[in-house]
C-alpha cells in the first residue's frame, strides 16, 4: 500500500500507537506531520522517520486547544501546501471508574480529550481536504467503545461517541471526496499499558490473563493497529467510509 506523495497529519504521534502509525505511514511514502503534546517525543518520532529516509515535521499540539490545533495545522499547510490524510490518535483514559464514582470534572475532561479533540483537529484539517476535493480521516475509538467494560464509564461513552461522529463526518463529506473511518483497538502493548500493568501486584499474571482474553491469544502490538490505519488511508480502501474496524485480536467478537 503506497501513500507516496501524500501528506498525513498524526496526533498523538510521539508514542505508542500514534508513533507506530507515523513510522508505517512514512515507510509507505507519506510525508508525516507528527503532532504531540510532548514536543520531545514528537521530535524523536520524526528522527526515526528521517533515519529511515522519510520526510516530515514534528511539533507540539494540544488537541484540546482550538488555537494550538489551528497553529499546528497551519504550519503543515504552510510548509507542504496540502493535507491528504489525518490520523486522530490522541486521546486516553482520564478516570477508571463507574458512573457512580466518576467526578463531573473527570467526565468532562474525558470527553474533551477524546471527542472534542477529534472534532477540533478534523475541523482544522478539513478546509485543506475540501480545497483539493479528496482526503481520508481515521478516528480512534476503542474496544471499550464497542463492548461493555467495568469501571470505564466515561472512556467507553467517549469512544462510543467517536463511532457516531465518524458516521456523521462520513455522511457530511462523502460527496466531497473525503472518506472517514475509525479503528477500535483492543488491549495493546504500548509503554503506557506496560506502566499500568507494572503497577499491579503480579504484573506477569496480569499480562497472561489479558492475553488469554483475546481470541488470538496475545495482546496487540502498536504495529497491528498501524497496519489497519495505513489500509484505511490508502487507495485500497477508496470505497470504504463511515465504518469502525475493531483491531483487537477478537476481543469484541
Amino acid at each position: 500500500m503506497s501513500l507516496e506523495g501524500k501528506v498525513v497529519v498524526v496526533t498523538g504521534g510521539g508514542a505508542g500507537i500514534g508513533r507506530a502509525c507515523c513510522v508505517a505511514l512514512a515507510a509507505s511514502g507519506a510525508t508525516v506531520a507528527v503532532g504531540d503534546i510532548d514536543p520531545g517525543t514528537a521530535a524523536e518520532t520524526l528522527a526515526t522517520i528521517e533515519e529511515a529516509g522519510g520526510r516530515g515535521l514534528a511539533g507540539r499540539v494540544d488537541v484540546t486547544s482550538s488555537e494550538l490545533v489551528e497553529a499546528f495545522v497551519n504550519g503543515v499547510t504552510g510548509r507542504f501546501g496540502r493535507i491528504d490524510g489525518l490520523v486522530n490518535a490522541a486521546g486516553g483514559i482520564v478516570s477508571a471508574t463507574s458512573v457512580a464514582d466518576c467526578s463531573e470534572e473527570d467526565w468532562d475532561r474525558t470527553f474533551v480529550l477524546n471527542v472534542k479533540s477529534t472534532y477540533l483537529v478534523s475541523r482544522a484539517v478539513l478546509p485543506a481536504m475540501l480545497a483539493s476535493g479528496s482526503g481520508a480521516i481515521v478516528n480512534f475509538s476503542s474496544a471499550a467503545g464497542l463492548a461493555a467494560r467495568r469501571n470505564l464509564a466515561a472512556y467507553s461513552a467517549a469512544k462510543g461517541a467517536i463511532v457516531a461522529l465518524t458516521r456523521a463526518m462520513a455522511a457530511d463529506f462523502g460527496d466531497r471526496g473525503i472518506r472517514v473511518n475509525c479503528v477500535a483497538p483492543g488491549p495493546t502493548m504500548t509503554d503506557a499499558f506496560r506502566a499500568h500493568v507494572q503497577s499491579a501486584a503480579y504484573p506477569d499474571a496480569v499480562l497472561r490473563e489479558r492475553a488469554s482474553e483475546q481470541l488470538l491469544g496475545r495482546l496487540g502490538k502498536p504495529e497491528d493497529i498501524a497496519k489497519a490505519v495505513l489500509f484505511l488511508l490508502s487507495g485500497e480502501a477508496d470505497w470504504i467510509t463511515g465504518h469502525t474496524y475493531p483491531v483487537d485480536g477478537g476481543n469484541t467478537a
